[in-house]
């Protein structure tokens, strides 16, 4: 939540508290009418849950992403703290093309620690439907594939996407910007 948005907040519950005092104290009507207002209020400038989990730059320190390796064999690893996705909450993982790291050498991926993995497969990839480059990982169907797994998704540590099925995600959603964008010019002509 902004922080405007929670000065706003504290505000209209310090009223509704004001109002409500002022409503027992002097026996007013008139303030207890505006108090039962007061909770509309409340709840417009209540915080919204985001449906969707981001990562952005200022996760990069907790959140790693690298590619190994290029061409056909090519993979991107998204390593992260185990408890860092919100499993129940999210329902997709977004995480931006631009953000990817350069290819690590095989010494340095030998060095981590081993981590529970999970794949990524290519039906659990969307690309997002307004903001192009973001690419996102359906957490509920990963999140099912796991229940015939001897790890639990707060276990999970890493996730590996071949780099072809990020390509086709690419491809497919430029392919869809280009149609739209010859239907919007074919509407104007």
């Amino acid at each position: 939540m902004r922080k405007k948005n929670s000065w706003f907040l504290a505000l209209w519950i310090v009223s509704f508290a004001v109002f409500l005092a002022c409503s027992i104290l002097f026996e007013s009507p008139v303030c207890l009418y505006v108090a039962s207002a007061m909770p509309i209020l409340i709840v417009i400038w209540l915080p919204d849950r985001e449906p969707n989990q981001y990562i952005r730059a200022r996760h990069l320190k907790h959140v790693h992403l690298r590619t190994h390796d290029s061409g056909e064999t090519g993979r991107l690893t998204i390593s992260f703290n185990p408890g860092f996705i919100r499993w129940k909450q999210a329902g997709k993982l977004y995480f931006h093309l631009d953000s990817l790291s350069r290819e690590e050498t095989a010494e340095a991926a030998a060095d981590q620690p081993p981590q529970a993995s999970l794949s990524i497969l290519p039906y659990d990839l969307t690309p997002h439907p307004s903001k192009p480059g973001w690419v996102g990982i359906d957490l509920d169907q990963v999140a099912a594939r796991t229940t015939s797994l001897s790890i639990t998704t707060d276990e999970v540590a890493r996730f590996i996407i071949p780099l072809r099925d990020l390509e086709e995600i690419a491809v497919r959603h430029m392919a869809g910007l280009v149609s739209v964008a010859r239907g919007g010019n074919q509407l104007h002509a």
